[in-house]
């Protein structure tokens, strides 16, 4: 039989990596400020706005596909103006608790 070198592998040298710690990041305060609540407002009137037109849209319509394209269109904008308005809701409720 013969026998197989065992060939040594060159050793790693570990260095220490520095690990930033996120507490200075997580303890940032969310600020209700009078900029981010118009901007709030107006994507809420707007996608309102938009549900309505398309929902008035899938009403109307007769044909198979636009009732299919009309509903589904009014689904995602009525869920995208639900969150719009419990950003709105939790930033009111901000401004409220810091005065």
């Amino acid at each position: 039989m013969v026998k197989k070198k065992s060939v040594k592998k060159p050793k790693r040298k570990t260095t220490k990596k520095r690990v930033s710690r996120a507490t200075n990041k997580s303890k940032r305060l969310v600020r209700a400020s009078k900029r981010k609540i118009n901007l709030v407002l107006k994507n809420l009137i707007l996608f309102v706005i938009l549900f309505v037109l398309s929902f008035v849209l899938y009403s109307v319509s007769g044909q198979e596909m636009y009732v299919n394209l009309f509903g589904l269109l009014s689904v995602i904008l009525g869920f995208i103006g639900v969150a719009f308005l419990i950003v709105l809701l939790v930033f009111l409720f901000l401004k409220a608790m810091n005065k």
